[in-house]
Formats: C-alpha cells, structure tokens, sequence
C-alpha cells in the first residue's frame, strides 16, 4: 500500500540499456518505496495501477508533463505539488542564459572576468556579502538585458523565500506579468512553464513536501555508480540503492 504522500524524481543510472531511471519516494518518511527501470509514462502509470492507492492522496513531482499525465491517469485527480528546485532553477537557467549571451559580446578580459563570476551573479542577494555586492555592481553595467534579467532573477527569489500561502498567488502573478512584459524570451519561456504549473506550484506552498530527499538519494547513487565503475544491469543498480538504504538501520539494530 502506497503512504498518503509520495515523490517521484528520474535520475540518471545508466543501467539496464536506459539513460535515466525513477525513484519512488515516501514524502513524510523518506524512504525509498521502488526504483523504476525508465521514466517512461507507461512504466510510471503501470507501477501506480499495480499498487494499493487507496490511501494516496498527494504527489510531488518535477515538472514533467509525463509524470504528470501518468499520475492523473492512473490516479484520477491527486493533488500534485511542483518540487520548488525544479521550478525555481527554471529561473536560473533563464537568467544564465542572457549573462551567456551577455558575456559573448564583451571583450575577452570582460569576458573572462564575467565567466569568474556567474556564481556571484546566480548567488541570492539574502546570501551576498559586502564583497560580492560590489562585485555585482561591477558587471551589471555591461548590458541592460543582463541587469533586467538579474533583478527578474532576484524578484522571483524575493517572492519565494518571503511567500506564504495567503501571498504566493498575488505574488506569482505579479512576477509573472513583469516576465512577460521585460520580452525577454527566455523569462517569457519560464511564464509558459509557470503558468501550465501553476496550482501545483501554489501547492508548494501549502504542503511540507518536496524532493529534496531524493536528490540526496541520486547523489549517493552517484557514488555508488563511482565506486562499482558504472553498473549496467538495472536490476543490480536497484539493489544497490536499496540495500543502501538499509545500511543504517541494519547497523543501528546491530
């Protein structure tokens, strides 16, 4: 029987002739329900219907439309709840993506003084030094688009770590209509995603659950990966997740 919450994320295993496979996650316990041989949506919504759901009320999710229409298939209408890294890096990325194109202009000692800094530039201002600001203030001058993008980047970051249930909605849609109207095309193709996931982004902010655990669990998978020089046969590599899991509770009992 499946627990009232879970989380699914795909990860990249390499193993059994596909590129990535899915972890199953209870939310609340954070253990590891099943690993899944692909990220296919057939094989997401035939592991769903073969299980007791009746107690399943919510899932988390990146935002996959596949795992979404597999989840809807074989579930009828959960309440899916977007996992806040897999949306807000939308953001990032967008921003990432003009400071590239930012950067290709310039000179080659600008350039290479912007390349020395993007993680400054993709740092939060809640999280700047003093140092860091300055250095801020320095490359923003080097084009409108990269100051536009940065504080687009910066409003999306204010609104999610000062949000709340009651104001994420207003929020959002603020954000969203200022995307819009910069005609930056790369922020415009975050409004798109936004608004498609919309209530289960919103959801996000009414439920204690997200993926967090699981992206601890596919770097561990990458260590386990690492170790053995690449597993190819799925059925081992899921072993090997799960008996990872195990090991601390098998050594605390011991």
């Amino acid at each position: 029987m499946l627990p009232r919450a879970i989380a699914i994320d795909e990860f990249k295993g390499d193993a059994g002739g596909e590129r990535f496979q899915t972890v199953v996650v209870d939310a609340e316990s954070r253990e590891i329900l099943n690993i899944l041989p692909d990220r296919r949506r057939d094989t997401i919504f035939s592991y769903l219907k073969s299980c007791d759901t009746s107690r399943l009320q919510m899932v988390v999710m990146d935002l996959s439309q596949g795992f979404k229409k597999a989840v809807r298939e074989a579930l009828g209408n959960p309440l899916i709840i977007a996992d806040r890294f897999h949306y807000m890096r939308q953001v990032y990325w967008a921003f990432d993506e003009i400071r590239r194109e930012v950067q290709h202009e310039l000179w080659k000692q600008e350039r290479i003084q912007m390349k020395r800094n993007k993680e400054v530039l993709w740092k939060s201002p809640f999280r700047l030094s003093e140092e860091g600001r300055e250095r801020v203030e320095e490359l923003l001058p080097w084009g409108d688009r990269l100051r536009q993008a940065y504080e687009l980047k910066n409003a999306l970051d204010y609104w999610f770590k000062t949000s709340d249930e009651t104001t994420a909605k207003a929020g959002l849609e603020t954000w969203m209509e200022q995307a819009e109207a910069s005609g930056i095309a790369s922020f415009q193709k975050v409004v798109k995603t936004f608004q498609t996931w919309k209530q289960e982004i919103l959801h996000s902010f009414m439920y204690p659950y997200n993926n967090g655990y699981i992206e601890g669990i596919n770097n561990t998978t990458k260590v386990i990966k690492r170790v053995s020089y690449g597993i190819k046969s799925f059925e081992r590599l899921k072993k090997k997740i799960l008996w990872r899991q195990q090991v601390p509770t098998t050594l605390k009992h011991a």
